[in-house]
C-alpha cells in the first residue's frame, strides 16, 4: 500500500558550466539563491494502491547506487515517492539543485538508457569540490548528466524540452527572503518560471518539503527550515502552474511541524509535503 493520494479529479562533464542533450537557451528568467491559469480544483483522497512499478524498482535496487544514498531509502521511501509523481522509461528529467544525486541515481534507472537525467547543481564552494568524482560517478549510468549552473544563470535547457523537474527538500531556501516579507521572493519567482518554460506541455513539476505548521508565516517556518503547504502551493500556482494532488507518504505524528528538525532528532524523519503540479497544456 502506498501512501494516501490527494489528487485533482479534473506526467563529458568538467567543471565548466555543461550545456548539452537539451540545447541552451538564453531567456531571462535567472536563478539567484540557487540556482495561472485559474482552476476550480475539487480534490478528492483515496488510498495509492499497488506494487512499485517495475521500472522504479529497478532504479532503486540499481547496483551502481552509493551506499550512502542507499542508506536512506528507508527514511525517503523513493518508491513510493516516484511512483506517485509517475516516472516512466523515456522521459528526459531534471533533478534541480539535485547535491549527491540520491534521486538522479535513482532516476537513471528508472527512465532507462533512452531516457535522460540532467543533475542539476548551482556552482559554488558546496559543489566544487565534488565535481570532478560526481562525473566520475555519473558516467558509470550512462544516462546521467552532471550541469553546473552559474548563480543568477537561467537553467541551460531549451524552451519545452524536458517531462518532469523534481525539487526535493530546497523551497525552504525560496519562499521567503527578509526583503520580501511575506510575500514572495521575486528571485524564486524567477526560477518557477523558468522551470515553466523548461517543461513540456503537461510537465510535472515535483515538489517534497520539509512541511511547516499551517498558519505559520514565511519568516517562521524559513526558521525552522520547512515551509507551510498553502505558502508553497499559492507561490506555485502563481507561476502559472495547476496543482495535481499531493501524497501523504511522509506523516511523523511526533513531529509538530515547528522545529528545527536537524536540532530535534528528526533528521530523516520529518512530516514532508509531496506535491505534484502540471504545466498547462496549452
Amino acid at each position: 500500500m502506498l501512501g494516501a493520494v490527494h489528487r485533482n479529479s479534473g506526467a563529458k562533464l568538467s567543471k565548466t558550466v555543461h550545456y548539452a542533450v537539451f540545447p541552451t537557451t538564453n531567456r531571462g528568467a535567472y536563478m539567484k539563491p540557487l540556482i495561472s491559469i485559474a482552476a476550480s480544483v475539487c480534490m478528492l483522497s483515496t488510498a495509492f494502491a499497488g506494487d512499485i512499478p517495475a521500472n522504479i524498482q529497478t532504479g532503486i535496487d540499481n547496483p551502481l547506487r552509493t551506499e550512502e544514498n542507499r542508506a536512506r531509502d528507508e527514511a525517503r521511501k523513493p518508491g513510493e515517492v516516484l511512483a506517485f509523481y509517475g516516472i516512466k522509461e523515456g522521459m528526459a528529467i531534471v533533478d534541480l539543485a539535485s547535491g549527491g544525486g540520491y534521486f538522479s541515481e535513482i532516476l537513471s534507472g528508472a527512465v532507462g538508457q533512452d531516457g535522460q537525467v540532467r543533475a542539476q547543481n548551482r556552482a559554488g564552494p558546496r559543489i566544487d569540490d565534488r565535481i570532478d568524482a560526481l562525473n566520475e560517478h555519473y558516467a558509470k549510468f550512462g544516462n546521467i548528466t552532471l550541469d553546473i549552473t552559474e548563480p543568477e544563470a537561467a537553467l541551460p535547457y531549451e524552451d519545452n524540452s524536458v517531462d518532469m523537474v523534481l525539487l526535493s527538500l530546497i523551497i525552504h531556501h525560496l519562499h521567503y527572503a527578509e526583503a520580501s516579507g511575506e510575500t514572495m521572493p521575486e528571485s524564486s519567482a524567477g526560477i518557477y518560471a523558468d522551470v515553466k518554460r523548461i517543461l513540456k506541455p503537461g510537465g510535472v513539476f515535483a515538489i517534497i518539503e520539509h512541511t511547516a505548521a499551517a498558519g505559520s508565516t514565511r519568516a517562521e517556518s524559513a526558521g525552522w527550515h520547512r515551509a507551510p503547504e498553502a505558502t508553497i502551493k499559492a507561490d506555485v500556482t502563481s507561476a502559472g502552474f495547476v496543482f495535481d494532488g499531493s501524497a501523504d507518504i511522509h506523516v511523523n505524528p511526533d513531529d509538530d511541524l515547528k522545529n528545527v528538525w536537524y536540532e530535534t532528532g528528526l533528521q530523516g524523519k520529518t512530516t514532508r509535503m509531496v506535491h505534484r503540479y502540471v504545466k498547462p497544456a496549452k
